[in-house]
């Protein structure tokens, strides 16, 4: 009688490939040219539009639209199911069109299906083709090269002392300045996008990794790109990461250090809401780089409640937001979740918010809280767990817009794709049974 021992230790690709052969399941997949052509898309400025065929596009629209029909042929495939996160993503695309359908609002329809194409594009294309472990092998390997032209770029912003690609494309040419020091941007639009990018994908980098020297190679360059950024959300974004990185990495062996870490989380903030007089004051004066901004950040928001409880179902649309009495009423609202709700209403606030925390987060005690065979998978899980949790974060204190609202779409989509992985594949008990019984029965021999 012979049989095949599977160890313990972290699975390579080869067996996890035979495992889900013998499983009855389909030999994993890679799509090399998916985020090849993402990345490509996302290395030009977002805001660089054009026509084509009757629609405005960017050059990450229309990757997304290229690979947004072989993507929905991918995800209906036999052996992929649907999660829950799929449909708040739909519920959120659907209201935001919805509410643009209404007759004063016809005009901006484009704008606003432009925004469902984003999100709803980036995420069905990053559910189809970043399903795998070869698909999200190739995935890193281009982020890194996106990562390493945009910080570049960034170096050469700095020590020009101007933004040079949207400064060349006339469309942001005016750079800001912060301590006497310019804020690079790369190709994006604002400095904190950028900031916010770094801080994402160095959370990505802190668990992809196989090596400590890769680990602080690719995390460090992610660093130096939040610095240049000099943006104060993204920058604290990063710390945490780190932070968060390495408990997870001295308690691993605990199965409660995540209920305790967010008790932490929890006492922390509520003795400084009991402790200080102004809680928001105290954050904004102690934890920003230029307190100026967030006070008048403070002033924006405050309009922005009040000009929400006006149109609290379906709000303004893309017009201007209130009765234009205040000052406040036309400046930007540098907050994702405000600029959501005076566009469309407070309903999107809840699809959106809970397609984010529903990819990964199904309830206490469930399923998705055990660890399965592949010791790399699960630490994706963790860094796009904490990537998509930045974009919740951090959009509290910037708005999103073309690339990175895409950015955002597809990694709630990633890790909708790996919560989905990890609903089929067994506990590695089950996994070692079955190898063991699918051996005996063609005669494999023991390794």
């Amino acid at each position: 009688m012979t049989s095949v021992r599977v160890a313990s230790e972290p699975i390579d690709h080869g067996t996890s490939s035979s495992i889900a052969s013998l499983r009855g399941g389909a030999v994993q997949r890679s799509h090399p040219f998916a985020p090849w052509l993402f990345f490509l898309g996302f290395l030009l400025p977002g805001d660089m539009t054009f026509s084509l065929g009757g629609g405005k596009f960017n050059p990450e629209r229309l990757a997304i639209a290229l690979l947004l029909v072989p993507a929905v042929f991918v995800l209906l495939r036999r052996g992929r199911h649907f999660v829950v996160s799929d449909l708040f993503v739909c519920l959120a695309s659907m209201w935001m069109i919805a509410v643009s359908l209404q007759e004063s609002r016809l005009p901006s329809l484009s704008s606003s299906a432009a925004t469902v194409l984003e999100l709803l594009g980036g995420y069905v294309v990053a559910r189809a083709f970043f399903y795998e472990r070869p698909a999200l092998d190739d995935f890193i390997r281009a982020m890194k090269v996106a990562v390493t032209l945009i910080l570049a770029v960034a170096m050469v912003d700095h020590m020009s002392g101007r933004w040079v690609v949207n400064g060349i494309l006339g469309l942001n040419p005016v750079p800001e300045f912060r301590y006497g020091l310019m804020r690079a941007e790369s190709i994006f639009p604002h400095p904190i996008a950028y900031g916010t990018f770094c801080a994402v994908t160095g959370g990505i980098f802190l668990y992809s990794e196989r090596s400590s020297l890769s680990r602080v190679r690719w995390v460090g360059l992610c660093l130096l790109g939040c610095l240049l950024a000099m943006s104060s959300a993204p920058l604290l974004m990063f710390c945490i990461a780190v932070f968060v990185y390495c408990y997870d990495q001295t308690t691993k062996s605990y199965a409660w250090r995540w209920k305790a870490f967010a008790a932490m989380v929890g006492v922390a903030l509520g003795f400084i809401y009991i402790t200080t007089e102004n809680p928001t004051s105290w954050i904004i004066a102690h934890l920003t780089l230029d307190p100026s901004t967030g006070y008048f950040r403070k002033a924006t928001w405050d309009r922005a409640f009040y000009n929400i409880g006006l149109a609290p179902w379906a709000g303004y649309g893309f017009d201007d937001m209130g009765d234009g009495s205040d000052f406040f009423d036309n400046v930007s609202v540098d907050c994702v979740w405000l600029v959501l709700a005076l566009r469309f209403g407070i309903p999107i606030l809840i699809f959106l918010l809970l397609a984010n925390i529903k990819c990964f987060f199904t309830g206490f005690g469930r399923r998705t809280a055990s660890r399965t065979p592949d010791a790399y998978m699960d630490n994706m899980r963790t860094g796009f767990t904490f990537a998509v949790m930045a974009f919740v974060l951090v959009g509290l204190t910037v708005h999103y817009w073309n690339t990175m609202w895409m950015f955002w779409g597809v990694c709630v989509g990633i890790r909708a794709s790996l919560y989905e992985q990890s609903l089929q594949t067994r506990p590695v008990f089950a996994v070692r049974a079955e190898w063991s019984r699918s051996s005996r029965i063609v005669g494999v021999p023991a390794g």
